[in-house]
C-alpha cells in the first residue's frame, strides 16, 4: 500500500477517535443559587464550570475540586432533612449538568450535602 493510499485510510480512523474521545467528556455546566439569610432574602448567583475550570463561582476551583470529591450530592436526596427550615435558614440550589447528567437540587444548612458542598454552595 502507498503512502498516500495509508494517509487516507489512517487520516478519518484518527479523527473519528479523537471525535469519540471528545464525546466521551461530559461537559459540565452548574448554575449556583445561594440564599444566606433564606428565600425570603437577596441570593448570590454564579455559574461554575469545571475541566476546564471557568464561571462566576468565586472559589471556582476549590468548588470543583469538592464536586470532584463529593459528585454523589448532585443526586435526588435519598433521605429526607429532618432540621425543621426557619424563614432565615441558608439554603442554595444547583442546577445544570454534571457528567453528562441534569442536576437539581436544593440544599438547607444542616441537611445533606450541605458540609460537603459547602464551598460550592456558600462561595466561602
Amino acid at each position: 500500500m502507498s503512502l498516500a493510499r495509508r494517509i487516507l485510510v489512517l487520516v478519518p480512523l484518527t479523527v473519528a477517535a479523537a471525535a469519540t474521545a471528545h464525546a466521551a467528556i461530559a461537559p459540565s455546566a452548574l448554575k449556583v443559587t445561594y440564599w444566606p439569610h433564606g428565600r425570603g432574602a437577596a441570593a448570590s448567583v454564579w455559574t461554575l464550570r469545571c475541566d476546564p475550570t471557568g464561571g462566576t463561582h468565586p472559589r471556582r476551583r476549590l468548588a470543583c475540586a469538592a464536586l470532584g470529591r463529593h459528585a454523589a450530592d448532585l443526586r435526588p436526596a435519598t433521605r429526607a432533612c429532618t432540621l425543621m427550615p426557619t424563614l432565615t435558614s441558608a439554603q442554595a440550589r444547583i442546577t445544570g449538568t454534571w457528567g453528562g447528567r441534569r442536576v437539581n437540587r436544593t440544599y438547607r444548612f444542616g441537611c445533606p450535602g450541605w458540609e460537603d458542598l459547602r464551598v460550592v454552595l456558600t462561595g466561602r
